[in-house]
């Protein structure tokens, strides 16, 4: 049968061969010939059924027994074609008659009409398979196997992310949602029924003492819940159906996709059935026509609808920004712009576990937005983006006690250009972020500490010249820790304070804080190492080096991208914390973003600026989790629980991306040559 059928080949050279469905009666003239046996021409067909009044006078002229000349309509008969045309589109229906026609006209829709057949031929010709062949279990579409799955069955509780995961299998398959509406007052008294039948069972079983199936104690619940919602109207009820077609090139690889969409689907609890021996009417109710040939449905209320929607995995793509990866509900891609004004801010943050890829992700934001044209600044708890920083050409800054690099935290920040100063505010606000750091440095510092802490910055900025008399600063050399240290032990109960900072001046630690600055950030890319450094150290170094940057950065402001690794170091202290956050929430005023990275989701949740720097973060990168620090994350950004199973099952590399409202599950994605250009495994 099936090589038979192959002979037949509808194209443009055998569209008589074309099957022509039988026209009414009543659409045909009681006077048409019959040709060929009683049986009209495919042409002939169509044209009668669309046209019959013109079919008439065709069949009356063909008989040899024309009709009476029809007269033309002397109104229009002098007009331009274009005119005459008008004239009969804006007629009336009720007041059309052959008699408002002219000979043009006629020619007119005489060519419309074989333009007409023409065009229907050649696209039927080129629509139409060349074969189909159905068999009980798959169908053949022109050497294209394929077969029909339904939904058979469905759990009381479904997530909304199984239509991402189905929309998102990787294979070739056609997916049709048939949605029906059911007269509510009908639906309650069949549920009235349903419960009352039910309950019956439910009693009947508790008199004799039986363990009731569980099954039947759900269905008693879930139809109890849906007669109240239905009756407050919170809830309509439907009929729906899910068909999904396969396509493959051969039998064997259809089988094995078949299988893959079976377990995946059931994954959620939905009963998957392959359409057998229905076949043809499964292939017809997959195709763009709206026709439900198989008919095989299933209740649904709004809610679970809505959880059905298909159209809820949208890509996140945008047309400027950089690749972040691949899109795994979708298989499409991660294109996004930190620049979109839709955003509220240009901050991020990326939290994970460690190993899941967080440095990874970095260094390959950092390497395309380089290419971009942007100023990369990173601090670098781990040496991981020294390679890296070496390879683009940029300044590796060495933060150590062993380093001849040194950033002098006493540096005055040069001046904002659109902000009015009086003659002491910038000197006055620097001095308050010294003391910060100073506290970070001495552990604590009572009110009266602090107090001889501001007078004694005061006295050592007005030695080197630097006093509120002075209207600009330019040319004078800063005091270095040493000047400060000094200063305390002239000053009446600054003895004390002057012993803590000592062995930041001569002590072990002198050569951190107590020099010049003699570095820059001017290059494309800068890294600020710390790894180096003393534990007791780092909280403070990294505060000083953040101070740094926010003086440069607001002095010349334009694009630049800056990243603080492991950021709970900072959030391990107040002083700091609140630094880093400051810093986050002011960043789009000087044209920086700031990506947040830190692997101890704990911290945040202790910290009292961890929740404030991710909301002030508009994009959120969350890799893969353990099952301790998600609970914390979960308390930090309410996820679902589809979310959190996925992000800790997921693996290296891979978790979700939330860019304002859009959730995506992404895989980050790096060529082969970024991927050898960053990576810092071992082997």
């Amino acid at each position: 049968m099936l090589e038979e059928t192959k002979n037949v080949v509808y194209d443009t050279k055998y569209v008589s061969e074309t099957a022509v469905q039988a026209v009414a009666p009543a659409a045909i003239p009681s006077e048409t010939p019959k040709k060929s046996g009683g049986k009209l021409s495919f042409f002939d067909n169509l044209f009668a059924s669309i046209f019959p009044s013109l079919w008439a006078k065709k069949v009356a002229t063909s008989t040899g027994n024309p009709s009476e000349p029809v007269p033309e309509n002397v109104d229009i008969k002098d007009q331009e074609l274009r005119d005459q045309v008008k004239y009969l589109l804006e007629l009336p229906d009720d007041q059309y008659s052959d008699k408002k026609l002219t000979s043009k006209l006629r020619q007119y829709i005489s060519d419309t009409e074989k333009q007409y057949s023409k065009v229907i031929t050649w696209y039927k010709s080129h629509i139409s398979p060349s074969f189909r062949e159905f068999t009980p279990t798959r169908f053949n579409i022109s050497g294209l196997f394929g077969k029909t799955y339904y939904a058979q069955s469905y759990p009381s509780y479904i997530d909304a992310l199984r239509t991402r995961d189905i929309l998102g299998f990787h294979a070739k398959r056609d997916v049709s949602w048939f949605i029906y509406p059911e007269d509510d007052a009908a639906i309650q008294s069949m549920l009235k029924n349903r419960v009352t039948q039910l309950r019956a069972e439910v009693k009947d079983a508790q008199q004799k003492g039986i363990t009731l199936d569980v099954e039947i104690e759900q269905q008693y619940r879930d139809v109890e819940m849906i007669r109240e919602k239905l009756t407050t109207r919170e809830e309509r009820y439907f009929e729906s159906s899910m068909y999904i077609n396969l396509y493959e090139e051969n039998e064997e690889k259809l089988k094995e996709e078949g299988k893959k969409i079976e377990q995946k689907i059931s994954g959620y609890g939905i009963r998957l059935k392959n359409a057998i021996q229905r076949m043809d009417e499964g292939f017809n109710s997959g195709l763009p026509m709206c026709i439900d040939d198989l008919g095989i449905t299933r209740s649904a209320v709004t809610s679970s609808l809505a959880g059905s929607f298909p159209f809820i995995s949208n890509d996140l793509v945008s047309s400027t920004g950089i690749l972040y990866g691949l899109n795994l509900h979708t298989g499409g891609l991660v294109i996004f712009d930190r620049f979109d004004a839709k955003l509220t801010n240009m901050n991020s943050v990326i939290l994970a576990t460690s190993g899941a890829g967080k440095s990874f992700t970095v260094k390959l934001e950092a390497l395309r937005y380089l290419i971009n044209g942007l100023d990369v600044i990173i601090i670098d708890p781990e040496n991981e983006y020294e390679q890296l920083c070496k390879k683009v050409g940029g300044t590796y800054v060495h933060v150590s006690t062993n380093s001849q690099q040194f950033i002098n935290p006493f540096d005055i920040p040069p001046r904002i250009e659109d902000v009015e100063y009086g003659k002491w505010d910038l000197l006055r606000s620097h001095i308050m972020s010294l003391i910060g750091m100073i506290k970070l440095l001495i552990w604590t510092a009572t009110p009266e500490e602090e107090a001889i802490l501001d007078k004694a910055l005061q006295w050592a900025y007005a030695l080197k010249g630097f006093s509120m008399d002075v209207d600009s600063y330019e040319g004078k050399q800063p005091p270095i820790m040493g000047d400060l240290m000094n200063t305390l032990e002239s000053m009446d109960g600054g003895d004390k304070l002057a012993l803590r900072l000592s062995k930041y001046v001569n002590g072990t630690f002198g050569k951190v804080f107590n020099n010049y600055t003699n570095i820059d950030i001017n290059n494309k890319m800068t890294v600020f190492s710390i790894r180096d450094l003393e534990d007791a150290l780092k909280v403070p170094a990294m505060y000083n080096v953040l101070n740094f940057i926010r003086t440069k950065v607001r002095a010349q402001k334009k694009q630049r991208f800056l990243a603080v690794d492991e950021a709970w170091i900072l959030l391990q202290n107040e002083i700091s914390a609140e630094f880093l956050y400051g810093l986050v929430k002011r960043a789009r005023k000087y044209g920086l973003w700031i990506t947040t990275i830190s692997q101890d989701i704990e911290d945040f949740i202790r910290s009292a600026y961890g929740k404030p720097i991710i909301s002030n973060s508009a994009l959120q990168i969350l890799l893969k989790q353990s099952t301790t620090s998600i609970k914390a994350l979960n308390e930090l950004l309410g996820l679902s629980e589809a979310e959190q199973r996925r992000l800790v099952a997921c693996g290296i590399g891979e978790g979700l991306i939330f860019a304002g409202n859009q959730h995506v599950s992404v895989k980050i994605l790096a060529s082969p040559q970024e991927q050898a250009f960053i990576t810092t495994d071992v082997k």
